[in-house]
């Protein structure tokens, strides 16, 4: 709308300029000349044949004038427009006597004479000068741009929904909320090229979201097959002293497939709920921490959220399950702070350095140290698909100590606004 506004008012603002300081000047310039030599020529004729001056209201060319006898004109000047300013200058240059000029009723203009003998006055009608449809040609200039604004903002708006529904689209399919394939191209030709390019590209991405899961799971069954084999096998030996290591390395082989799966689920095809964030904390650890020490501080629950159930379900689960791990007090609170919701999970347990509060969020890193925030058999995939998941849900998630002694985890979410 700028790009069709601001060029449209420049023009017509350079336009009425160059009218005002072009032709509209000179014609008051010309005019004021032809009137001044008229007056300069009325002075050397007010007399009458005995020399002396007339003292009725007489006619001389386009003016009038009238002689007084003994009088003086006024000592300040009134204030003039720009037309009569141009009068006034050109008139002091050619005639060298006192004079005021002034307009009388907008429709005559008097100009006053002080001269030996008293004050003559001059008048002449006001449209000889000044020309009322100069303002009419500035309004036609004003009301004109006024119409090829209204028509053009029309059009471009009709376009601007257009990108606007493609804007949309694209972000609801971000999150992955389906309703973006309700999405038609419309528009210009260029926008609808636009529309087209995100079909083809949301496209690829769901058929390559669709298969690197289907590949995961077809992966996944092939090497749980073996290794439960392999579990068997163990069962039917007799016991001996590597028996325990090798179970104890196809769990750890179990749950590496169980991580890589759910890292790789992250990505999507899960469609988005809007919930109560609040309420649904509160079921989810009345249906699987009820027993655990676990305070939840709320302020309000008023806070809606768009989330994936499932997913997001696993990466707070995740998040709680080693804080009731390695401490024994947990401390849940929710708030909200300006257009986000803040999630915050606080322990009294070991914690982490402050060089692992950023190495944790790495895949396949794992801690030396006494806790480890990983719930998947320590393999380093743990905290970096909740991480994933958290990104997913456009937002954020970050580590550092709690007021309890222990780990604070901050999740932020966006606010859903009604």
């Amino acid at each position: 709308m700028l790009i069709i506004i601001v060029p449209t008012l420049i023009g017509q603002v350079f336009a009425i300029f160059l009218f005002y300081d072009r032709h509209w000047y000179n014609v008051s310039y010309y005019t004021s000349n032809i009137i001044t030599n008229e007056i300069k020529s009325l002075l050397n004729n007010y007399k009458n044949n005995d020399n002396e001056p007339i003292d009725s209201a007489i006619d001389y060319l386009n003016l009038s004038y009238q002689f007084y006898l003994g009088q003086n004109i006024p000592k300040k000047q009134p204030r003039l427009n720009e037309e009569l300013g141009i009068f006034k200058n050109i008139l002091d240059v050619k005639i060298n006597r006192k004079n005021i000029v002034t307009l009388n009723d907008k429709t005559k203009i008097e100009v006053l004479f002080e001269l030996d003998e008293g004050v003559l006055e001059i008048t002449f009608p006001a449209k000889l000068l000044m020309n009322p449809t100069t303002y009419i040609f500035v309004l036609w200039l004003i009301f004109l741009t006024i119409i090829l604004l209204s028509v053009s903002l029309i059009f471009s708006r009709n376009q601007i929904k257009s990108i606007l529904a493609l804007a949309h689209a694209a972000d609801e399919f971000g999150h992955g909320i389906k309703t973006y394939k309700k999405f038609k191209p419309s528009g210009a030709r260029e926008i609808r090229k636009a529309g087209f390019a995100f079909l083809k590209m949301q496209d690829r991405i769901e058929k390559q979201i669709a298969k690197r899961t289907q590949m995961l799971a077809m992966i996944s069954h092939d090497l749980c097959t073996p290794i439960t084999r392999m579990k068997l096998q163990l069962e039917l030996m007799e016991d001996y002293e590597e028996k325990d290591d090798l179970k104890q390395d196809l769990q750890s082989m179990q749950q590496m497939i169980a991580s890589y799966l759910d890292f790789a689920r992250g990505e999507g095809g899960e469609e988005s709920e809007t919930i109560f964030i609040i309420i649904w904390i509160k079921k989810l650890i009345n249906n699987k921490w009820l027993n655990n020490d676990i305070d939840l501080v709320v302020s309000t629950e008023e806070l809606k959220v768009q989330i994936k159930p499932h997913s997001f379900e696993r990466a707070i689960s995740n998040l709680i399950v080693n804080a009731i791990k390695y401490s024994k007090k947990i401390k849940i609170s929710i708030y909200s702070k300006e257009t986000s919701v803040i999630i915050k999970i606080d322990d009294d347990g070991s914690g982490i350095t402050d060089e692992e509060k950023d190495l944790v969020f790495k895949p396949f890193y794992r801690s030396d140290k006494s806790r480890s925030i990983d719930s998947y058999g320590n393999v380093g995939l743990g905290l970096a698909i909740t991480k994933e998941i958290i990104l997913g849900h456009y937002g954020t998630i970050s580590l550092d100590d709690s007021d309890l002694g222990g780990l604070s985890v901050e999740i932020t979410l966006p606010l859903l606004k009604e």
